[in-house]
C-alpha cells in the first residue's frame, strides 16, 4: 500500500496541515470563516485535506449512514477571530461565551478539550445532526487543545431547577418532548449519551431545547438497559420539585402540584422501566399540543432568579 492510500485520522490531518502552513499564505480566521460560510463556497467531504493559497482546513470524514456535516477544523487559536465575553460554570459543562470580532456576528459558546480527547470529540460531533442536538459552528486545533465553537444557548435545565418558578404540566411536557425527540434520534444512530443530566440540556431564549456534551456518547447495540431513559427520572424530579429524593426512591412529595394519578407522575414512573426513549414517545403526557414558546416565561424567570457561576475580566 502506497503512502497516498494510508488511512489518516482527523488529528493526523491537522498535523499535516500544520506542517504545511509555513509554506502557504494565510488569511485571518475571521476571513477564513467568512469565506467558508459564503454562498459561493463549496467543498467536498470526500477531501480529507483541503488546501488553497488563502486558507487551510482539515475536513473530518463522514461516518456510516449519517447525514454528513460541513465540519472544519482550523489550525490555530480561536481567539484570533473570537473575543471572550465571560466564562460560565455549568458543573461539568463549563464553557466560554464569546463573540466573533467581525461586527454583527452574535454570541457563540466555546468549549475546550485536551488533545487526548480531541479525536473522540470530533468524531462524535461529526456524526450527529438533529434539531435537539447542539449545533457546531467552527473548530480550532492547537498543539495542546481542541476548541469547538457551538451555537450559544443561554441557560440549561439546571437554571430552570434553581430558578424560582416551577413548570406546569404543559411546560414539563414541552421540555420532555424535545428531550425524548433528541434521545430517539441518538438511539436510531446507535448512540447512548451516558451522562445526561440537567446541566447538559440547554435552552434558547425561544424555548428550543438541545442536548450537548456529545463527547460522552457511546455506541450501543440496542440491547440492555437504557442509561439515558433512567437518567430522565432524576431530571424530572428536579424539574417537578427542585430536588431528588434522598432515599433514591423515584417520586414526588408535593401531590397537590403533581397529583399521583396525573400524567406527569405516570410518565415519571415509566422512566424507571421503559426500554427505550422510543417507547416513551407515545406516552399520553407528550400528547399535549405544546409549543416551544410555552417555555418563555419559565426561561425568563430562570434567567433572572437562578444563581450563575461565572468569571470575566473588565
Amino acid at each position: 500500500m502506497d503512502s497516498q492510500s494510508q488511512p489518516h485520522t482527523a488529528l493526523d490531518l491537522i498535523k499535516a496541515q500544520g506542517e504545511a502552513s509555513s509554506r502557504a499564505a494565510r488569511d485571518t480566521p475571521v476571513e477564513q470563516h467568512q469565506r467558508s460560510s459564503s454562498p459561493g463556497h463549496k467543498s467536498s467531504l470526500r477531501n480529507s485535506l483541503t488546501r488553497s493559497s488563502t486558507a487551510e482546513t482539515v475536513k473530518v470524514p463522514g461516518y456510516r449512514r449519517n447525514v454528513p456535516r460541513d465540519f472544519q477544523v482550523r489550525r490555530g487559536s480561536p481567539w484570533d477571530g473570537y473575543r471572550k465575553v465571560l466564562d460560565l460554570e455549568h458543573r461539568d459543562n463549563s464553557i466560554t461565551v464569546a463573540e466573533q470580532k467581525a461586527p454583527h456576528s452574535g454570541l457563540v459558546a466555546i468549549k475546550v478539550f485536551p488533545s487526548a480527547a480531541a479525536e473522540k470529540a470530533l468524531e462524535r460531533h461529526q456524526r450527529v445532526k438533529h434539531e435537539n442536538i447542539v449545533n457546531v459552528l467552527d473548530a480550532f486545533m492547537t498543539d495542546t487543545s481542541l476548541y469547538i465553537v457551538f451555537e450559544h444557548l443561554p441557560i440549561s435545565l439546571l437554571q430552570i431547577v434553581e430558578g424560582a418558578k416551577y413548570p406546569n404540566e404543559w411546560q414539563l411536557a414541552a421540555i420532555l418532548k424535545q428531550i425524548i425527540c433528541g434521545l430517539v434520534y441518538l438511539e436510531r444512530e446507535k448512540f447512548q449519551h451516558g451522562s445526561l443530566h440537567c446541566s447538559v440540556i440547554l435552552l434558547s431564549a425561544q424555548g428550543n431545547l438541545k442536548i450537548t456534551n456529545l463527547q460522552y456518547c457511546k455506541t450501543i447495540d440496542g440491547t440492555g438497559e437504557s442509561r439515558d431513559v433512567r437518567a430522565l427520572s432524576p431530571i424530572m424530579m428536579q424539574l417537578m420539585q427542585k430536588y431528588v429524593n434522598d432515599d433514591g426512591v423515584v417520586g414526588v412529595d408535593n401531590l397537590r402540584r403533581w397529583p399521583s394519578d396525573g400524567n406527569a407522575v405516570a410518565f415519571l414512573f415509566e422512566t424507571t422501566s421503559a426500554a427505550s426513549a422510543l417507547e416513551l414517545q407515545n406516552h399520553i403526557l407528550l400528547k399535549h399540543r405544546t409549543r416551544n414558546e410555552d417555555l418563555l416565561g419559565l426561561i425568563f424567570s430562570a434567567e433572572v432568579t437562578a444563581p450563575r457561576s461565572y468569571s470575566c475580566s473588565a
